[in-house]
């Protein structure tokens, strides 16, 4: 195997990984030792960065960041290959394959070894979006020595089922979400349909060009038009609010992707819903239900809160009405 492209690829020696064949996934990073949860894994600079969104990117920038590479970088480039077998017929496909986005500087960058990271729809590691060109993937759970370290190519695939996520990877996943016709995989099915449609109650909208889609076909996650309307007008009630926000990570949870960076973005957001109740009542058990330690113990003890409105609802939703609009503006997001 010494002539394969992607031996000749460095790992930092500080690094618990090697890079080996991963089974009907062409090449794939290991640990080699155990890695403990939140760990980092592994820190890259790009190869080259480019500081444009992607759709603006062309075979002209490309050409002119690949021209300034070092001969040795050069060769690296060189090396890449489709699913580590075909050679890429451009360099804006062999960019697509091999870049992640970054925040600041906004762009996109060429990362050799994290982009050697394979899919899986329930990831044992994760990239966040950091300052700077530098990226540094993190452990979501412990990984033992010999298995292989994956990320999840799509950030909104806890709401898809395993046929749109196939469409979206354009190869066929078999991590555990994606063996077709186990209990798991069809739970996991029921599971991510309920996010979706509980993400679309707070959020007042469904995802990008597919819900849209669905929209126009006349199909829609959420079949009652009353739910939806109060959803897409932002009028779904404080209570409620909490309610599908505490169920939404039950289900993360048992899908298995309620990782700590998950819970880093989405638990505040779920703190200020309850302590914006504005109806005594409603405002007791949700300080209970927050006090509880496990998610399912929140839900279980603000469940008595379903069907019930609050004092707060109209000023909410003229608030959330407003940061709607607001994200609309342009250059703002």
């Amino acid at each position: 195997m010494s002539d394969h492209p992607y031996t000749h690829l460095l790992i930092p020696p500080s690094s618990p990984l090697t890079l080996q064949p991963s089974a009907g996934q062409g090449w794939g990073i290991f640990a080699t030792n155990p890695i403990p949860k939140n760990s980092p894994i592994l820190t890259e600079t790009p190869l080259f960065h480019i500081p444009k969104p992607h759709p603006q990117i062309t075979e002209h920038d490309l050409y002119t960041a690949f021209s300034n590479l070092s001969l040795p970088n050069k060769a690296q480039f060189s090396r890449l290959r489709d699913n580590a077998s075909t050679l890429f017929t451009s360099l804006t496909n062999a960019f697509a394959e091999n870049s992640f986005a970054t925040v600041t500087p906004p762009g996109h960058g060429l990362y050799l070894l994290h982009s050697r990271f394979n899919h899986s729809c329930i990831p044992n590691a994760k990239i966040p979006s950091l300052d700077g060109t530098s990226i540094t993937s993190f452990a979501c759970r412990d990984i033992a020595r010999g298995e292989e370290v994956t990320v999840c190519y799509n950030t909104d695939f806890e709401c898809r089922i395993r046929s749109d996520r196939h469409k979206c990877l354009r190869f066929t996943c078999v991590c555990e979400a994606c063996r077709r016709g186990t209990a798991f995989q069809v739970r996991s099915d029921m599971r991510r349909t309920l996010i979706r449609g509980l993400q679309y109650l707070t959020l007042g909208t469904d995802i990008d060009t597919l819900g849209i889609q669905n929209r126009k076909s006349g199909s829609h996650i959420i079949s009652d038009p009353k739910l939806r309307r109060a959803a897409e007008t932002m009028n779904i009630p404080l209570p409620s609010r909490l309610l599908y926000n505490l169920l939404i990570m039950v289900l993360l949870e048992h899908e298995g992707l309620l990782d700590d960076l998950m819970v880093q973005r989405m638990e505040p957001g779920i703190v200020t819903i309850a302590h914006f109740m504005q109806t005594k009542e409603n405002a007791d058990v949700a300080r209970q239900a927050m006090a509880q330690e496990t998610w399912l113990g929140k839900l279980c003890t603000a469940f008595v809160l379903w069907g019930r409105e609050d004092l707060a609802d109209g000023e909410l939703a003229v608030q959330l009405r407003q940061l709607r609009q607001l994200r609309l503006q342009p250059g703002l997001s």
